[in-house]
């Protein structure tokens, strides 16, 4: 199959194809139960009709694809989100819809921005099985919800679990073709057909162990809560005429006072203030992220199948070296070489117009403070032994300075 002039493997569309469909099989039996919820008068004819509109919602979420894909320009990509905005509304019948649609199309956009390989629109997991037992739970404690819904709903988690197990067979093989692509006379087509073989035969056998009994069954359940014993009385509320007066008084008293007109003023301005300061942050941040946003969105953008895109920070590695610490004496360190490594630092730092570089040596700092002869090489002396010695200054040499 082609896509815009590039031609795509037919188990990577069927892959694409069942992302599209996976969030249709979550949404589906949760937008029945909804629907059935305010319209407890639906027939089970009826609320499998909605399941099988509830579908339907595979339209936005591949025209989205569409255009997380292939529009460059963010004002096409916005005027494309509130086409299929629309469209949803428009096949489902009800303005709220407007809502999920356009909450596809900011992920799909958010996707775009960062560059993600598969969403959670796109890639089925496992752990989205649970959602499938909302619609089973609400049919067991609602009475307004028919039962038809512990069948429907096990039944869309037995295809999910089967589409989700295909999604990820149809992963891994390419995942195999494309890290062996490069070994020299690789059976690359014959490794694919036995290996696309063996995931049908699973599915199959999986298949006709899961859909059968789900289809036959016909057991539905319904809670029925203990009853209520006859005779319990409703117990007193106490009397609240004291509390009500005492409020009213609190009230009448309030409003008898009048505001100080200086603080009045005060508040005024201040909150004229804040709202002028909050309108032009507002107005900066709407203008700002809009330009970066349109910047962003049009650095990521898919050019002849290779995407153009910032490294993430989990994808570069960077060399950071320690930072080390300063080679000096510790606060409360009293020993001779301390002493006299202090000594020969404060003579530096004072005699010099800038402190030295920590990469020069002491002959380099001594010529940068200009400072040479006299006590100066006494002082040379001792502080290369202070430093660099093994046996160190000692109490003498200390007492010298």
């Amino acid at each position: 199959m082609k896509i815009k002039g590039r031609r795509i493997p037919v188990r990577r569309f069927v892959c694409i194809v069942l992302g599209w469909l996976h969030g249709a099989l979550i949404f589906a039996p949760i937008y029945a139960g909804v629907v059935n919820f305010f319209n407890p008068d639906f027939s089970q004819a009826d609320i499998l009709l909605y399941h099988l509109r509830g579908m339907l919602v595979a339209v936005p979420v591949a025209l989205s694809w569409f255009a997380e894909r292939y529009l460059r320009n963010i004002v096409m990509y916005l005027i494309a989100s509130i086409s299929i905005s629309a469209l949803t509304v428009e096949i489902f019948d009800s303005w709220f819809m407007f809502i999920p649609a356009i909450i596809i199309c900011f992920f799909r956009f958010r996707n775009r921005l960062t560059g993600e390989t598969h969403s959670l629109l796109d890639f089925a997991v496992y752990l989205a099985l649970p959602l499938f037992l909302i619609p089973v739970l609400a049919s067991f404690f609602y009475a307004s919800i028919d039962r038809i819904y512990q069948v429907t709903a096990p039944f869309c988690a037995a295809l999910y679990f089967l589409l989700c197990f295909a999604q990820r067979g149809i992963a891994r093989i390419d995942e195999y073709i494309e890290m062996n692509r490069t070994i020299r006379n690789l059976p690359g087509r014959r490794i694919l057909l036995i290996a696309t073989a063996m995931l049908l035969i699973i599915l199959l056998i999986f298949a006709a162990i899961l859909l059968p009994p789900l289809l036959l069954n016909q057991s539905e359940y319904r809670y029925t809560p203990p009853p209520t014993p006859e005779g319990t009385a409703a117990t007193p509320q106490p009397s609240d005429t004291q509390q009500g007066d005492f409020e009213d008084n609190a009230w009448i008293s309030a409003l008898d006072s009048e505001p100080n007109p200086t603080l009045t003023f005060i508040f005024r301005l201040l909150e004229y203030i804040v709202l002028a300061a909050a309108s032009i942050g507002i107005v900066f941040g709407i203008v700002f992220g809009a330009l970066r946003l349109s910047r962003m969105f049009r650095q990521s953008f898919r050019d002849r199948g290779d995407l153009v895109e910032n490294l993430q920070d989990d994808k570069v590695e960077t060399v950071r070296e320690k930072r080390q610490a300063r080679d000096r004496p510790r606060f409360f360190d009293r020993s001779p070489n301390a002493i006299v490594r202090r000594r020969y630092r404060r003579t530096i730092l004072r005699a010099a117009k800038e402190p030295p570089q920590p990469w020069m040596s002491p002959a380099e700092a001594e010529a940068h403070a200009r400072l040479a002869g006299g006590d100066m090489d006494r002082l040379h002396d001792l502080y290369e032994k202070a430093r660099y010695s093994a046996d160190g200054c000692s109490r003498q040499d200390a007492a010298r300075l």
